[in-house]
């Protein structure tokens, strides 16, 4: 087929697409990180996880495309309102928590939304690390009694560590290790789990002389994403003992507020000396106290600080000790109160003759010293047979008492007062106030302010409807446009709304219309803004590559966009372009001039010339009617560089220590290593490995298998690189996949050197069934480059494994390893490697003519 014509037809095809159904599209999403992580990896083919260490910022990104801009929010689940992190959803394409915490550590959502279709979705899961300082803990038991003067002593020590991942233990006593059966008289138990984390116990049985010692515990996570070991030490003694404590204090305590509390706690055994700390039922104490020593001072106290405080005493053997005291803060809050009938959910007036009952309800503390009393219309009021004061048993209902008027009169409408005080004075009394009377109700209505946009010489019809008004009996209302009264009247009493219509819409129609329904309570407002402005116009911002390079100090951008409901109100004939240079506050303006009706969804275009790089502009868009001017839009144009986002060129020489974010595989036998030849053991085996890096020098670092012993021969270790996103799929073509070039230098000298493979690692699907390089045995005392050409479909990494051969002369090293676009040129890979050969198809060569023609047209 002349590919001029399969160019010409698959435009024609676009062009008819976008003028049929417009440019609307649903969204899409899709998330890429940052590349901080310790580790990015796939688990099951279906979880992305990202694996970050406590403290580090996590900056995860969400791409999107479809138009109208698809709005974005981050959420901690899949969108219901609970879980959400800081206590909001973020609405922005990037996720950044600086200094990420272990609580913030789950799994992440980014949903994208633009009111066509479902919603698209898209989640990783964040797997915070962190490992705590550990914390010894010391027990011990005395059992029976064996003859008269002996008791046997077994001593325990707990030690405890929070980590993630899973921590492990190593106990020393002095310089010496502790394992299971290296002495009899010490005894190792398994890690198990408790609400503080994962315990290892370290039992002395029979306590002997030589049990007393430093004993230290060394917590340990493998060094994950950097993490060093943490360790702590605790030396047992004969004189080792368990805390005591004793709290100078009554208890409970009564005071006023704003007198100033201390609380005395003082140590009476333990060794070594116990710490002591004051804590409240809270957890906190508040902010204004003072603790020095065993003394918690609170200044001028308030009834917000009363509660349960607690001296605690510890010191690492046994349990802590706890006293405890109440502080009770004689207060008054302020309460509420009701009306039995309710007139409020009733809709209804109380009614003359019937019994009306006022409680009223008030917090004292301390409850039994709680006081009422009544007044009505500010004089005292005294229990009677018409009005009986009650007040309920505190043990029962305390702080309530209840006022019944019995037969209601109009005498009766008026303010009552309820009075509660404490016996004994020093806080101000509270009072609630009740009123009792014949009520109205204003007239509640809908809408109270709406917006309505029309073209001329249309109808136009506004109706303003009733909710709720007592009496409703004498409802009037009246239209009025611009305080000018257009028509008036009464409410059928079968009808709860109003209309007002205009026939056909002219120049004098436009304006703010009210209408007011009236009672004798007052009036309820409903407001109509009559306008023919027209909507905001959309930007479209799925333009392929809408920034390209024209002259070397210059740029043009190509502005797209469709108008929202532009049927909605009269033609637009024109939009108003405003642009200025970010930081400037002059703007040039200019007219765009419309030709016929425009279609909803109909994609328009218009260029911006003479832009200067790399400079930043804010650029407004205005639609214009017969009316005027519409709502405005305003966009940022940024300059770019014409790149592909998803991957350009990758290059690792492993001369910073996070190695390129390359991480070990957990689920091999043995782990690669950073050296370089300076640095490099002087122990080392010789006649293998590497004397420098690839360029030579003995400062530069590189990757190595070290297969001394405990290695064993057909031991594998595995470096698993970074995710890489492939380009994505042209929708109006077919190709093949995208090609790229895995580069590597490697360096197998020895006499027993085993093998080295290079696998193609591809997101959602299963492991390949061999490698695509991979070269056995001495190759010489050199550094050799690899080439291989890969195809991948879907987002991938590569990974290199070294194999350890019969011997400890078998050191495998790698060095400046790359990753370009493309097929491989230069250089064929060695002779020996068992890596394909690459067919080129013919499609490839299609897609390539064709982009060549499309170049030569511009």
């Amino acid at each position: 087929m002349d590919p001029v014509m399969c160019v010409l037809g698959l435009l024609a095809l676009v062009v008819e697409g976008i003028r049929c159904q417009g440019v609307y599209a649903p969204p899409t999403v899709r998330i890429i990180h940052s590349g901080h992580a310790c580790n990015v990896e796939e688990e099951r083919h279906t979880e992305r996880v990202y694996t970050i260490r406590e403290g580090e910022t996590l900056e995860l990104t969400c791409l999107v495309t479809g138009h109208p801009r698809p709005q974005i929010r981050w959420t901690k689940t899949a969108g219901s309102v609970s879980d959400r992190f800081q206590d909001s959803s973020v609405f922005n394409e990037t996720l950044h928590i600086a200094k990420i915490l272990r609580t913030q550590g789950g799994r992440y959502y980014c949903k994208a939304e633009n009111g066509l279709g479902s919603p698209a979705i898209k989640s990783i899961r964040v797997d915070v690390y962190y490992l705590d300082d550990p914390v010894v803990t010391v027990h011990q038991s005395i059992g029976e009694a064996k003859e008269q003067f002996y008791y046997e002593r077994t001593v325990f020590l707990r030690c405890v560590a929070n980590s993630n991942p899973p921590v492990r233990y190593s106990w020393h006593r002095g310089r010496e290790v502790l394992t299971q059966g290296s002495d009899k008289g010490v005894e190792i138990y398994e890690p198990f789990f408790t609400q503080q984390g994962e315990t290892k116990i370290l039992k002395l049985k029979n306590l002997r002389p030589q049990d007393y010692a430093n004993y230290s515990c060394i917590a340990s996570v493998r060094n994950v994403c950097g993490i060093p070991d943490r360790s702590v030490i605790f030396r047992l003694t004969n004189k080792t003992a368990s805390p005591s404590i004793k709290l100078l204090v009554e208890d409970p305590i009564v005071v006023n507020p704003g007198q100033t509390v201390s609380l005395v706690c003082i140590t009476t055994g333990g060794e070594p000396p116990p710490v002591l700390t004051w804590v409240s039922a809270n957890d906190s104490l508040p902010q204004r106290s003072m603790v020095k020593g065993g003394t918690l001072t609170l200044p001028a106290i308030s009834s917000d600080e009363a509660g349960v405080y607690s001296c605690v005493a510890s010191n690492n053997v046994g349990n802590p000790a706890k006293k405890s005291t109440t502080i009770v803060v004689r207060a008054l809050k302020k309460g509420r109160f009701w009306i039995t009938p309710d007139p409020y959910h009733n809709d209804d007036n109380i009614q003359i003759g019937r019994e009306v009952k006022i409680s009223c309800q008030v917090e004292a503390t301390p409850p039994e010293e709680l006081t009422f009393s009544w007044l009505k219309n500010g004089r005292a009021l005294r229990s009677s047979e018409r009005m009986v004061i009650t007040q309920t048993d505190t043990d029962i209902s305390p702080g309530t008492t209840n006022l019944d008027i019995i037969d209601l009169k109009f005498t009766d409408f008026g303010t009552y007062t309820c009075v509660a005080a404490l016996k004994g004075g020093g806080i101000p009394e509270i009072s609630i106030d009740v009123n009792i009377s014949s009520t109205t109700d204003p007239p509640t209505v809908e809408p109270v302010h709406t917006e309505m946009r029309q073209g001329l010489g249309r109808p136009v019809v506004m109706t303003c409807r009733v909710l709720r008004a007592h009496p409703s009996r004498v409802l009037r209302f009246e239209w009025l446009l611009s305080n000018r009264l257009l028509h008036a009247g009464a409410f059928d009493a079968q009808r709860d709304e109003t209309e007002y219509t205009i026939r056909s819409l002219n120049r004098d129609g436009w304006g703010e219309y009210t209408c007011n329904v009236i009672n004798e309570a007052g009036a309820g407002k409903c407001t109509f803004h009559v306008t023919g402005k027209a909507y905001a116009p959309e930007f479209y911002y799925d333009t392929y590559s809408p920034v390209w390079q024209n002259r070397p100090r210059v740029y043009d951008f190509k502005l797209q966009w469709t108008q929202m409901n532009p049927s909605a109100v009269d033609r637009i004939v024109a939009y108003r372009l405003g642009i200025r240079q970010m930081g400037q506050q002059r703007w040039w303006e200019q007219e765009i001039p419309v030709d016929g009706t425009i279609n909803k969804g109909q994609l328009m275009t218009h260029n911006l010339t003479e832009l200067i790089k790399p400079e930043s502009y804010e650029v407004r868009l205005t639609p214009i009617t017969r009316f005027g001017e519409g709502d405005s839009t305003v966009r940022i144009i940024t300059y770019s560089a014409p790149i592909n986002p998803h991957l350009r060129e990758f290059h690792c020489s492993f001369e910073e220590e996070p190695i390129c974010m390359f991480t070990q595989d957990k689920n091999d036998d043995f782990d690669w290593t950073r050296h370089s030849a300076a640095t490099r053991d002087t122990k080392y085996t010789p006649n293998t490995g590497p004397s420098g890096d690839r360029s030579g020098s003995k400062q530069g670092f590189y990757m190595y298998i070290e297969t001394s012993r405990p290695r064993k021969e057909g031991d594998q270790a595995r470096l698993i690189s970074p995710f890489f996103n492939i380009a994505p799929k042209n929708p109006y073509s077919i190709t093949n996949p995208p090609a790229y070039c895995f580069g590597f230098f490697y360096h197998m000298y020895g006499k027993h050197i085993g093998t080295l493979n290079a696998f193609l690692k591809q997101k959602g699907q299963m492991n390949s069934d061999g490698p695509v390089w991979s070269l056995s045995g001495n190759q010489g005392e050199r550094w050799k480059q690899a080439k291989v050409s890969v195809h991948p479909t879907a987002s991938f990494q590569v990974v290199l494994e070294g194999v350890r051969g019969p011997g400890i002369e078998g050191d495998i090293a790698i060095d400046d390893v790359t990753l370009e676009e493309g097929e491989c040129r230069g250089p064929l890979p060695d002779r020996n490697s068992t890596a394909p050969r690459t067919c080129v198809h013919i499609w490839l060569l299609c897609v390539t003519l064709v982009t060549t023609l499309l170049e030569g047209q511009r």
